[in-house]
């Protein structure tokens, strides 16, 4: 085979594979910072300690004790049932909003405004978005204020402390992960398809659920990923505004915190007790 022709050869070959090359960058992040690290907290769930010279003493106690002990139903629940009614909240009042950007909103700077509007609370500092939900949906915040003054309630209604404040913080606090992904995968759907679908005359209802939500539905699992994702990592909300109700993320950082203050101790333990003298 001539030079030429193994260039050839060459340059085909790159370009066939080339796509992939795309997808380098991403796998090697996604392998330095997510799948090592995890492999290595799977390993050390089978050793009593992790040493530099290494794992000791293999061990299943850690798994029993988890799966054997009566909080652990209690947690797996609070934190998986609360983290999919977010995601269900989420979906159903931002997928809506993004269908209405994407199909009743003609003009681009409209959209853009209400984008803008959209982002607006991510602006604020987190302490004080916070300590906001505290004159909103306190016994005299505005909310209970509101429904008094209407009428509707006659004592405040409890909604900080309690699993309803998560139901409403969470959903307002990753609204936006929901809109943008199904915003973005309804931008992309082409108008002919269903503007074909009418033509055919399909009912309003099958052109939205075999046409519109089910080219958008990549989207919307994007969007679940996020809030479920996001919720489920969530210590500080529960431990704040839910009454502090027992979750994955709250149980992981007390469990990380008593192991620290357990090592600081035996620290300060170690140098304030004297010395043995020698014989």
């Amino acid at each position: 085979m001539s030079a030429p022709q193994l260039k050839l050869g060459l340059i085909d070959r790159v370009a066939r594979y080339s796509r992939y090359l795309l997808l380098l960058p991403g796998f090697v992040l996604i392998l330095l910072f997510l799948l090592i690290p995890l492999s290595m907290i799977i390993t050390i769930s089978f050793f009593e300690r992790f040493t530099i010279a290494g794992p000791e003493n293999f061990t299943l106690k850690n798994y029993i004790a988890f799966f054997t002990s009566p909080q652990t139903p209690v947690i797996l629940l609070n934190t998986f049932g609360m983290s999919l009614l977010a995601c269900l909240i989420t979906f159903l009042l931002g997928y809506p909003m993004a269908y209405f950007l994407v199909f009743r909103v003609k003009s681009a700077r409209a959209r853009f405004f209400v984008v803008s509007l959209l982002l607006v609370p991510f602006l604020i500092d987190w302490s004080v978005r916070v300590v906001a939900w505290l004159p909103i949906l306190g016994e005299s915040g505005i909310v209970n204020y509101a429904l008094m003054s209407l009428g509707v309630i006659k004592e405040p209604l409890e909604l900080l402390f309690g699993r309803s404040a998560l139901l409403i913080i969470w959903p307002q606090t990753y609204l936006l992960w929901m809109i943008f992904p199904s915003y973005l995968a309804l931008t992309r759907i082409d108008p002919d398809i269903i503007n074909a679908a009418k033509v055919l005359k399909a009912p309003p209802h099958r052109v939205f659920f075999d046409v519109t939500f089910r080219l958008s539905l990549p989207g919307v699992v994007m969007g679940f990923i996020f809030v479920f994702v996001s919720a489920l990592g969530d210590y500080i909300t529960p431990a704040l505004w839910a009454g502090g109700i027992q979750t994955l993320g709250r149980q992981l950082r007390m469990a990380l915190r008593c192991r620290a203050l357990y090592d600081s101790g035996s620290d300060s333990l170690t140098h304030t007790l004297p010395a043995p003298e020698g014989g």
